[in-house]
């Protein structure tokens, strides 16, 4: 009865979708108009470039600004840098590439640099992911940045993937850098001009982000769009409808029924991006946080046999086969596979819900429990489905799961105070170097953070990541002595791989270098294609 039911929708979207295509061949020969419609799963949690944190965020960010240093997949090349070069993880000589210019036509100058990166150390101090600790930036007699910092620092490449530059204030000098730098140059109210292809023409904030073409004056590279608008849709099937009647040209984490047949009509293409997502279950370990009133967390989870008896209840392939139709895959660590740190010769986790139900009896658990599991609408390309079948398969060993679904922003609240049992996170890690993401999660600080909302800690993770901050060699032996701790703690589990998908119109080429989800800069137009 089920499948008969899905009939008619399934019809009246095919309908819909060669009424579009026949849209489109009039557009062609009516002529192109050059604007780009992306539909977005979530809206960006701010504006500045230096306070992006959400992959929304850095999704817009992307389209104005230019990074210090771009990426080729997970590896660095140059950005608004050309080169970099440190001893000692302590000072570090950056020399810039040649030839870039901001919105206003003027070129992009090394004190701009040194502004940037001040100006991102400011708005990011305590940042878990990247303790970069800078003393002091300025320019050298031979045009070269200085950039000193008061601790050694591994991965400062990591770090100029994601600092934009911006055009720094007349009144910036290589006095103003200090860990304090003045409030009036932070230019909190007005984010400070870019140098990338686009600018912000209109904004409805958490609905609509218009962008416009740069003019392309002083030798500045033409943009491929002369407007990018980013809408925001948090329903993956109101996505797809907007596909289907002409209203969007690329969307986002298409659920998985559309993509089975989507991709077979000749105007619609699926494209796979470089990904760097895993979906992982947050579990609160700290009960109700006496210090946080709005805190509250099942006293359960504080034993490690019944966090251990939930991952014995997960059976991961099928998971990813349910709740994905396979665009999921397995994850048995937070990283995937061409990651510094992945480790290929680690064993699946075993799936094993007799021995999940013992683990309750000895926990005092022999009747069940019920926790509550918190969601957002669709995580990935899930279409909504991972919380429902993860529900069902803990429902087997007598964990009864409530599913609590609420919007993003609500999800990031909740998460954040601590009021939740389980939430299904995800999380992206750029750099493609495991460590960055422990860094994210486990490094002491003294407040929940959307990564370590269970507020999980261990000495000796501390002394590892501490370790392997300052000396190089030592990040592959930290990454492995982490995943030791983490199997006998299980203060979190890795669900899967998730995999990156947008549907496009089918006469767009979508070739991007990395993670980034810049369709503006990494979509173009088949020759002749008409572009809405």
């Amino acid at each position: 009865m089920a499948g008969r039911r899905t009939v008619p929708g399934f019809l009246g979207l095919l309908g819909m979708l060669l009424l579009s295509w026949l849209n489109a061949a009039q557009a062609q020969a009516a002529g192109p108009t050059e604007r780009l419609t992306v539909l977005m799963a979530s809206s960006p949690s701010s504006l500045d470039p230096h306070r992006a944190y959400t992959g929304s965020d850095f999704q817009i960010m992307g389209h104005l600004y230019d990074s210090l240093a771009e990426r080729d997949l997970f590896h660095p090349a140059p950005g608004l840098l050309s080169e970099w070069q440190s001893q000692d993880q302590l000072l570090w000589r950056l020399r810039l590439t040649q030839g870039r210019r901001f919105a206003d036509g003027s070129p992009v100058q090394a004190r701009d640099i040194a502004y940037s990166l001040c100006r991102w150390a400011a708005l990011n101090r305590g940042n878990t992911g990247l303790p970069l600790s800078l003393r002091r930036a300025g320019v050298a007699g031979d045009g070269e940045v200085v950039l000193e910092l008061a601790r050694p620092f591994t991965r400062m490449i990591s770090a100029f993937f994601l600092i934009y530059g911006v055009k720094a204030p007349a009144a910036f000098t290589d006095a103003s850098c200090t860990p304090d730098m003045p409030v009036g140059l932070l230019m909190l109210y007005s984010p400070p001009m870019g140098s990338g292809p686009y600018r912000i023409a209109g904004v409805d904030s958490g609905r609509e982000y218009r962008l416009a073409a740069v003019p392309p004056v002083n030798g500045r590279t033409a943009a491929p769009f002369e407007e990018v608008l980013l809408r925001v849709e948090t329903e993956s099937q109101a996505r797809v409808r907007a596909l289907a009647d002409g209203q969007a040209d690329i969307i986002e984490d298409p659920p998985p029924a559309p993509m089975a047949y989507l991709p077979g009509l000749p105007h619609i293409s699926l494209t796979e991006l470089p990904t760097d997502r895993t979906l992982f279950l947050s579990l609160n370990l700290s009960g109700d946080s006496p210090g946080n009133p709005l805190a509250r967390g099942s006293p359960a989870l504080m034993d490690t046999r019944v966090r251990r008896a939930l991952t014995l209840a997960i059976n991961k392939p099928l998971l990813a086969q349910r709740a994905t139709d396979g665009y999921g895959a397995a994850a048995n660590q937070l990283g995937s596979p061409g990651m510094r740190g992945f480790a290929s010769d680690r064993a699946q986790d075993s799936y094993d819900p007799a021995a999940a139900r013992s683990l309750l009896r000895a926990a005092g658990f022999e009747a069940g429990l019920t926790l509550e599991l918190l969601t957002a609408p669709s995580r990935g390309s899930d279409g909504g489905r991972t919380a429902d079948v993860l529900a069902g398969m803990l429902s087997a060993v007598g964990i009864k799961v409530n599913v609590h679904r609420v919007g993003r922003e609500e999800f990031r609240e909740r998460v954040r105070d601590g009021r939740f049992d389980m939430a299904l996170n995800l999380i992206g890690i750029e750099d493609g170097i495991v460590l960055s993401a422990y860094e994210a999660m486990l490094r002491p600080v003294p407040m929940r953070t959307i990564m370590n909302p269970g507020q999980y800690q261990d000495a000796e993770i501390t002394r590892l990541l501490a370790a392997a901050e300052t000396d190089p060699a030592a990040i592959d032996t930290a990454v492995t002595g982490i995943q030791a701790v983490l199997d006998r703690d299980t203060p979190f589990i890795p669900l899967l791989h998730m995999r990156d998908l947008v549907l496009h119109r089918a006469d767009l080429i979508v070739a991007p270098r990395d993670t980034g989800r810049v369709f503006g800069r990494a979509v173009t137009p088949r020759d002749g294609a008409p572009v809405r």
